[in-house]
């Protein structure tokens, strides 16, 4: 059996740079068609096309976790002071209000609500209020946030009951 070398020499353009192209022993040059090319970018483009929005999507649900979390913090405050005091809110003469009342921001709920620790509040995507109503027997707790057509609200009250979760 006879063995078969096989030399390649590449040869230099006069300018000392590689051919753009390569002929194989067959005759054709090697690459890429321009076909082959548009089908690449074809598939990166559909593939992009399905990976951001689910990004998008998941840091929306990033943020609104940090509303969730902070409304289910102030409930579970609210219910431990109404469980001590009777009422959800008192005022400045320790009676709960027949009237409505609103605490708004978080260094006021803070005040309200020392245990609240809803994180770095300059980092906040979302502000917060409490409004009280009924003699302060019941209360919703809201996280709003300015989007693009609106705001975004999600609220929590006293029965638990979660809108916009």
């Amino acid at each position: 059996m006879k063995e078969q070398s096989t030399i390649q020499t590449t040869i230099m353009s006069p300018t000392g740079e590689l051919p753009l192209s390569v002929r194989s022993e067959d005759g054709k040059d090697g690459g890429f068609t321009l076909t082959e090319l548009l089908v690449t970018i074809v598939i990166i483009g559909i593939l992009t096309a399905i990976a951001v929005p689910l990004y998008l999507g998941q840091k929306d649900k990033s943020i609104r976790s940090e509303a969730s979390g902070n409304l289910l913090s102030i409930r579970a405050l609210l219910e431990q002071y109404y469980n001590e005091n009777g009422c959800y809110y008192k005022d400045t003469t320790n009676t709960c209000p027949a009237t409505s009342t609103t605490i708004t921001g978080v260094t006021s709920i803070q005040s309200f609500l020392p245990a609240f620790k809803p994180g770095n509040q300059n980092a906040l995507n979302y502000s917060y209020s409490i409004i009280f109503t009924s003699s302060a027997t019941l209360y919703t707790a809201y996280a709003n946030r300015a989007v693009s057509g609106g705001t975004q609200t999600l609220s929590i009250d006293q029965n638990s009951t979660k809108v916009g979760f």
